[in-house]
């Protein structure tokens, strides 16, 4: 098991212990235990069986600049869910270890435009039945073939939560391409750049309102995050935004009110106890029902 999973499946763990962790859906607060979907001993096949999922790796094609372009399929049994790269206000984060692959630089995971789910009070991000991750695979040899190989612990969700761990194994060749339409098909669903869709984050602030002591007893300071979203576009009742920051813990999601131009956001942002936030790594999410805008600086 890699180290990435270990701290997972601890952290996990331990929320579940200290009632931290909560399903994004109706019904109780349940969190099931992990569950090793492959035997250390077995070799890892391109798909693994969960307990109320399945997941694959998926081929796709050979980039001009020597990438590869692959993919990760989860399907889900129906009425079930799994989640966006940050939750939310409960949920289990997905951790991903690409440690045992061969010739690779670096994995980027793709994600496509989460949906907003609410209960209980609590903004959760995520997919609903099934959801395939675009990933971009940089060969440390664009010329050779990679051995893709991935640890993967991540979370599924109805009534209670389910936290799953599976290990999956794809070889890419340098010339391979495979019949990609779920792939493409990802893509196409990625939150457009703000910039490209003539939208600008504009007169953004941050306020600092003092210092308490948090809930694990460290000084922490209280800091609201106040910007226009000048939109060429109407946005649709329904939409919410998200605020992500580089710093451990940041994620808020914002408030929106009309205003001329397009919304005003705030939100509330209070990273790790005497964290400082860094503005330039501040994203903001724009999630509506069939399409998604991300921003890019609070400047």
């Amino acid at each position: 098991m890699g180290r990435a999973l270990s701290r997972a499946l601890a952290g996990a763990a331990a929320a579940a212990l200290l009632g931290l962790a909560a399903p994004a859906s109706a019904g109780g607060g349940l969190i099931a235990t992990w569950r090793v979907t492959q035997t250390p001993a077995a070799p890892p096949a391109p798909s693994a069986e969960g307990q109320r999922s399945r997941t694959a790796l998926l081929a796709g094609w050979p980039t001009a600049e020597g990438a590869r372009v692959a993919g990760l399929s989860i399907a889900m049994e129906p009425g079930w869910k799994t989640y966006w790269r940050v939750p939310g206000d409960a949920g289990i984060p997905p951790a991903f270890d690409w440690s045992g692959s061969t010739n690779v630089a670096a994995v980027a995971v793709r994600w496509p435009r989460p949906h907003a789910f609410e209960s209980f009070g609590m903004l959760t991000l995520g997919y609903k039945d099934a959801v395939v991750l675009p990933l971009e695979v940089t060969p440390i040899d664009p010329a050779q073939p990679v051995a893709l190989r991935l640890e993967f612990a991540y979370g599924v969700c109805s009534d209670i939560c389910m936290p799953e761990m599976t290990e999956m194994a794809l070889d890419l060749p340098p010339d391979a391409k495979a019949d990609a339409g779920p792939i493409r098909a990802a893509l196409a669903e990625l939150p457009r750049q703000a910039s490209a869709e003539g939208a600008a984050l504009g007169d953004c602030a941050l306020h600092v309102s003092g210092a308490h002591k948090g809930a694990e007893g460290g000084a922490r300071t209280d800091r609201r995050l106040e910007a226009d979203l000048r939109l060429p576009f109407a946005v649709p009742a329904g939409a919410v935004a998200v605020v992500e920051g580089a710093e451990p813990g940041l994620f808020a999601p914002a408030s929106l009110e009309p205003a001329p131009g397009g919304l005003r956001l705030a939100a509330r942002v209070s990273p790790g106890a005497g964290a400082w936030i860094d503005r330039e790594a501040i994203t903001v999410t724009l999630v509506e029902p069939h399409r998604a805008t991300e921003f890019r600086g609070c400047r």
